[in-house]
């Protein structure tokens, strides 16, 4: 292992654009090896030293949401897209190169994780073959190509080959940053999906799993029904009243009752979830602010729920460090408090010097840097896959 500039890239549920950083990552103790002979990832020093979020272009990201709303996509447009993701995560990258003064030689790798398109975890019968996949966009020859750099892709295929769920991968990341608690902690994103990765008092990944929604059934309601693109800091979901008949409605959703490890994303919470739950609201006689206020107060007590009743039997966790856009949500952190079961210490990432919006792409940066010396970095005791293996695979220029 040496220092390698990497750079991570990832488009998350939201499909807002391409957040992209630039980490310089360095081995504190290069022969420093557990005692299986693996070496210690924990012992990583990691500095952003540039970030930018690349937006996807309006007419690019209508059609890029419409296509994955509907689920309905041509086979012509899913080969044309993938290569539209990848040109457009390469001008995302060379961006941010420009940003950070430097030139493409002094950036040794790319992390790229790509769009999700469909997340299909669970096994299913296809003309006879059983089958479980992900399918993720953004061709990793083009990134490699257009800047000249050694790029790393496609993370999920690996793990789910070994019969993993290929997510979440954040559990690695979380291991790296903070695993030298010495006390069980939460690290819980929240993202368009929420998930939370439980760290034990070694600072190990015991578990690590979806919980369910996050952003993504509040931020489409507020669109619809004030045109803003989020709740700016909860302001709206705290001047409302919280339906708990609604709420409990749709806590009886299957998934919720579905033991670990599971993973989900807009193919179940997306755009008809999101509908269906104002439908139930408006037949409720909900205003505008109350519909907002059980919606933040459904994800909020959704992620209690997945703590309470697959977490709690086996690990208490007092702290819990917010990432993701969620976190500043003010009112959505104030109810998950209000829903955990026992007393609860919120921090975010930034408390940790972590950027809490370029999380993910320091993820993938420290995914393509493991790799790269064929270091094993999935968590099977999150994914559920049967043993470790190195994730990605390798497009060099």
């Amino acid at each position: 292992m040496k220092s390698l500039s990497v750079i991570g890239l990832n488009s998350g549920t939201s499909m807002d654009g391409i957040d992209a950083a630039l980490f310089r990552i360095v081995p504190s103790r290069l022969s420093s090896t557990k005692g299986n002979g693996s070496t210690d990832i924990q012992q990583l020093e990691i500095e952003m030293q540039e970030s930018l979020v690349y937006p996807f272009e309006g007419s690019f990201k209508k059609k890029l949401l419409g296509s994955i709303n509907s689920g309905k996509i041509s086979l012509d447009d899913i080969c044309r897209l993938n290569v539209a993701l990848g040109e457009t995560f390469a001008e995302a990258a060379l961006s941010l190169i420009k940003a950070a003064g430097i030139t493409r030689k002094e950036v040794d790798l790319i992390g790229s994780h790509g769009q999700t398109i469909w997340h299909a975890p669970n096994n299913k019968s296809y003309a006879g073959i059983k089958t479980h996949g992900t399918l993720q966009l953004g061709e990793p020859a083009i990134i490699a190509e257009r800047t000249g750099i050694t790029t790393i892709a496609d993370f999920r295929q690996q793990d789910m080959a070994q019969g993993g769920q290929g997510a979440p991968l954040t559990a690695f990341a979380d291991q790296v940053l903070f695993g030298s608690s010495e006390e069980p902690i939460g690290i819980q994103n929240i993202g368009g999906i929420a998930n939370i990765t439980v760290l034990d008092n070694h600072g190990q990944a015991a578990m690590a799993f979806d919980s369910g929604p996050g952003n993504m059934i509040i931020d489409h309601l507020v669109k619809i029904l004030f045109n803003q693109d989020y709740d700016v800091d909860g302001k709206i979901a705290s001047s409302g009243n919280i339906n708990d008949e609604l709420i409990a409605q749709f806590m009886t959703n299957d998934y919720f009752l579905l033991s670990p490890p599971k993973t989900t994303g807009r193919e179940l919470f997306g755009t008809a979830f999101a509908n269906e739950f104002l439908q139930k609201a408006q037949a409720l006689d909900l205003n505008k602010e109350d519909i907002i206020a059980s919606a933040t107060a459904f994800t909020a007590f959704s992620i209690a729920h997945a703590y309470k009743t697959f977490i709690e039997p086996n690990y208490k966790i007092n702290r819990l460090i917010l990432g993701g856009g969620g976190t500043y949500n003010f009112e959505l952190n104030r109810l998950i408090a209000k829903y955990w079961p026992h007393s609860l210490i919120l921090e975010t990432h930034e408390d940790y010097g972590i950027s809490v919006k370029f999380k993910e792409a320091l993820l993938f940066a420290l995914l393509a840097y493991t790799t790269n010396f064929g270091i094993p970095n999935n968590v099977p005791t999150c994914t559920g896959a049967a043993h470790k293996v190195c994730l990605g695979k390798i497009c060099r220029p």
